[in-house]
C-alpha cells in the first residue's frame, strides 16, 4: 500500500512538472508575438485586449462547469491579484517596446529571485541544498544570458525598459502566494477569470489617460488573439493546477525555462543575435530545471 501511495504521488509530481513546463513554453512565446505584433498600438490597450480575451475564455470554462459566482469578486485575493496583474502587464508590455524579446523573457523569467524569499517568509518553506543549487544555477544562467558578464548595458537607453521588466518580474512573484491562497477558496478557473477580467478593465482605463489608442497594425489583432488565448489564461490555469502539487520555489524554478524559450524563439523568429554566452546561459537554465525535477519525487 505504501508503494502504491508513493507511486501515485510521484506521478502527480511529474504531471505537475510537465504542466508547468508547457505553461513555461506558452509564456515564453508571448514575448516574440508581443514584440512583433504590437506595432504602434498603445501597450496598455494591447494588454487590456489580451487580458480581456484570456478572461473571457476562463469565464466560458467557469460557466460550462456552472460555477459562475460573482461573490468571488469580493475576495481580497482577487483584488490583490488584480493589482499585481495590472502592474505586471503594464510594465512588461511597455518594457518590451524598449527592449528585445529575448531580454524581456530573461528579466521577467527571473521572478524566482523574489519567489524564494517570499515562500520562506509567507509559507516558511524550507529550501533544500540540491533545490537551492538548482535555483542558483538557473539564476547564473539568466545572468549569463542577460549581461554576458558586462554590466555596461545599465547606462544605455534600454535601462528604463529593463527596470519596468524587473517590476513585472516582481509582480509575477507576488502572484505565487496569492494563487496558493486563492485556490483554497475558489476554483483555478474562477481565480484566473476574476483577476484577468478586472485587470483588463483597469488597463483599458489607464490606456485612455496614457498615450491614447495608438495605431492598429496588421498583426495587432492576430497577436491579441494568440497572446490572449494561449499566453494568459491557458498557461495560468496549467500553472495553477501544477502548483497544487509543487512548492512555490520548485514551480518558479521550472518556469525559468520561460526565459530559455523566449531566447530561442527570439533568435529563430525575430533573428535576434545569438552568441556563445547566450547558449551557455540557456544550457544552465535547463540544467537547473533538470536538477529541481529530480529532487521533487525524492522529497515527496
Amino acid at each position: 500500500m505504501r508503494v502504491t501511495t508513493l507511486s501515485i504521488e510521484e506521478r502527480s509530481a511529474r504531471s505537475a512538472l510537465m504542466l508547468s513546463l508547457v505553461a513555461s513554453l506558452l509564456y515564453g512565446s508571448q514575448y516574440v508575438v508581443i514584440k512583433d505584433g504590437m506595432g504602434g498600438i498603445n501597450p496598455l490597450l494591447f494588454g487590456a485586449a489580451t487580458m480581456g480575451t484570456g478572461g473571457l475564455l476562463a469565464m466560458l470554462l467557469v460557466r460550462r462547469r456552472k460555477r459562475l459566482n460573482l461573490s468571488i469578486f469580493k475576495r481580497w485575493e482577487v483584488w490583490a491579484g488584480t493589482f499585481f496583474a495590472t502592474a505586471m502587464i503594464a510594465c512588461q508590455y511597455i518594457g518590451l517596446t524598449l527592449s528585445t524579446a529575448s531580454v524581456g523573457g530573461l528579466i521577467v523569467g527571473s521572478n524566482v529571485i523574489f519567489v524564494a524569499p517570499l515562500s520562506a517568509i509567507i509559507f516558511r518553506e524550507v529550501i533544500g541544498r540540491v533545490q537551492a543549487l538548482g535555483v542558483a544555477v538557473g539564476l547564473l544562467g539568466l545572468m549569463t544570458i542577460t549581461t554576458g558578464w558586462d554590466l555596461s548595458f545599465l547606462g544605455t537607453n534600454v535601462f528604463l525598459g529593463d527596470i519596468l521588466l524587473l517590476i513585472a518580474s516582481f509582480s509575477i512573484a507576488a502572484n505565487y502566494p496569492l494563487t496558493k491562497f486563492a485556490v483554497k477558496v475558489m476554483g483555478n478557473d474562477e481565480w484566473v477569470m476574476s483577476f484577468h477580467l478586472l485587470s483588463a478593465f483597469f488597463l483599458l482605463v489607464l490606456s485612455l489617460f496614457i498615450g491614447g489608442p495608438g495605431e492598429l497594425g496588421d498583426l495587432s489583432i492576430p497577436a491579441v488573439l494568440f497572446v490572449g488565448l494561449f499566453c494568459t489564461s491557458v498557461p495560468t490555469l496549467l500553472w495553477a493546477i501544477g502548483l497544487r502539487s509543487l512548492s512555490m520555489t520548485t514551480s518558479a524554478t521550472v518556469l525559468l525555462s520561460e526565459s530559455a524559450f523566449a531566447v530561442l524563439l527570439g533568435v529563430v523568429l525575430l533573428s535576434e543575435p545569438l552568441d556563445t554566452m547566450t547558449v551557455l546561459g540557456a544550457v544552465l537554465v535547463f540544467l537547473a530545471i533538470f536538477t529541481v525535477s529530480r529532487t521533487v519525487a525524492q522529497k515527496r
